[in-house]
């Protein structure tokens, strides 16, 4: 039995000539250069950008190319290229490609050594497919393996309880005890699996701050910055010319509605410093409803649409913006405003959409089931022995971000709603209202009420407001 290695340049690593020097450039920042490079060289590096063949058969190629060119340095280069983790791993077997082990962080580095004892699949650990591909990752780690034979995705399922080596070559037969060592070697180099200790825990057992991380929260983390993958991040752009952008503002839900009052500008003169040091939240509601002027007050100065800015033909990659009261990114403006109303004087009970444009608030359905399990999950959530006057919830057009932004999109819709909430303690806080931001709810239940599909816009935040006590 047979295997070995291929090895091939990272996806996000170029070479670039500059003058008889070449460089090896990775996209976050390292480089590495090979001064007066020959034509041993030369071919090496190009046959690592093309994949294939094992550091044996590039050293015989780049020798065969350049005679007289020093031994030692091609293994000094290659082991550079390995230092600087700018290498995929693939793993063949009597040429057959099995797994390919790819770097994802500057962080990596290869290690094909293995110790004694039992392993465990990490609880981080994520199996999913990627195109024509099955990919298993952890956030844990700073590579991913490619499952290029899919026959193998049942060693993560075996790993879910511990196992040592003899246990594994049992009960995989099919391959060869140092084949099968090879391909666990790549898992612990992805960091999906664990040495255990004397007592069966891994280190994330033990390991007081990986404990306190649950699986979806550091995956979250760690895909919508950046340092820990290679997946692409920021305005790419990736639907400027496959999907059509969604409108700043959303057409009208409905022609029954109500107008709001439009506050002078200068009608709330509290200290700004004073209402940052007064703003907190406030659960208790007073004995009078919220009226309809300081609802209208309220959404006027937290999210009124202020200047409307449409898309410019002439530019590429140029959409549809609004400038409001509190920031977003890239002036997408994404949250709607919905308002479940149990009771303000001036506003029949009932489900409503602000319009931002307009300054009103269309009329969509009475207090239904959905609606009333929206309100009774805001009191129950807060502590509150009766439901707010106000409930609003702040819906995600997704798509809106998604088609600038990629890897940052979900995680800059809840900024933005980060953003509103402070707006709003703000607002609330001069007009002397009471409000209280909530750390969950439930979005099947708000999709329910307005009938949207869950995965084009649903609920993302909410916010209490009734009128104050006293």
């Amino acid at each position: 039995m047979t295997y070995s290695y291929q090895l091939k340049l990272c996806a996000h690593v170029s070479l670039i000539e500059d003058g008889d020097d070449l460089l090896l450039a990775c996209k976050d920042g390292r480089v590495l250069r090979s001064r007066k490079a020959g034509s041993g060289i030369r071919l090496l590096l190009d046959k690592l950008i093309q994949g294939g063949f094992s550091e044996e058969q590039l050293i015989a190629q780049a020798l065969a190319a350049e005679s007289g060119i020093d031994l030692a340095l091609l293994y000094f280069l290659i082991g550079n290229i390995k230092s600087k983790g700018f290498l995929d791993y693939t793993l063949v077997h009597d040429n057959e490609v099995l797994i390919t082990l790819e770097m994802v962080s500057a962080s990596f580095r290869f290690n094909d050594s293995i110790h004694d004892g039992s392993w465990r699949l990490s609880r981080f650990a994520l199996l999913r497919r990627d195109g024509d591909t099955m990919i298993v990752e952890s956030p844990c780690g700073h590579a991913r393996v490619v499952l290029d034979d899919p026959c193998l995705s049942v060693l993560p399922a075996l790993l879910v309880t511990a196992h040592s080596m003899d246990e594994l070559v049992k009960l995989l037969p099919d391959l060869e005890p140092p084949l099968l060592e090879a391909i666990v070697s790549l898992f612990i180099n992805a960091g999906l699996v664990d040495l255990c200790d004397e007592n069966g825990l891994i280190t994330e057992d033990t390991n007081t701050a990986l404990r306190h991380w649950e699986f979806h929260d550091l995956l979250f983390h760690s895909r919508s910055r950046s340092g820990r993958h290679a997946y692409p991040l920021g305005a790419t752009y990736r639907f400027k010319d496959k999907l059509a952008h969604a409108p700043a503002l959303k057409s009208s839900m409905s022609d029954e509605r109500i107008t709001l009052n439009r506050p002078e500008s200068d009608s709330i003169r509290s200290d700004f410093f004073d209402v940052l040091e007064a703003r907190r939240s406030q659960r208790e509601q007073g004995d009078h409803p919220l009226t309809l002027s300081e609802l209208g007050e309220f959404l006027w100065y937290s999210a009124r649409v202020k200047q409307h800015h449409p898309a410019d033909p002439n530019r590429s990659g140029s959409y549809e913006m609004t400038l409001r009261p509190c920031p977003s990114g890239g002036a997408m403006h994404e949250l709607d405003v919905y308002l479940t109303v149990s009771r303000c004087s001036g506003v029949n009970p009932g489900f409503y959409h602000y319009d931002p444009m307009a300054h009103e608030l269309e009329y969509l359905a009475d207090l239904g089931k959905p609606q009333q399990a929206m309100l009774q999950d805001a009191m129950l959530s807060s502590g509150l022995k009766q439901v707010p006057d106000v409930l609003i919830s702040l819906a995600a057009r997704f798509g809106r971000v998604a088609w600038k932004y990629e890897g940052v999109a979900y995680a800059l819709a809840l900024k933005n709603v980060g953003c509103l909430y402070q707006q709003m303690y703000l607002v609330a806080t001069a007009l002397k209202l009471s409000p209280c931001a909530l750390g969950a709810g439930n979005s099947i239940t708000f999709a329910q009420a307005t009938g949207l599909d869950y995965f084009t816009e649903t609920s993302v935040g909410d916010f209490m407001l009734s009128s104050a006590p006293g």
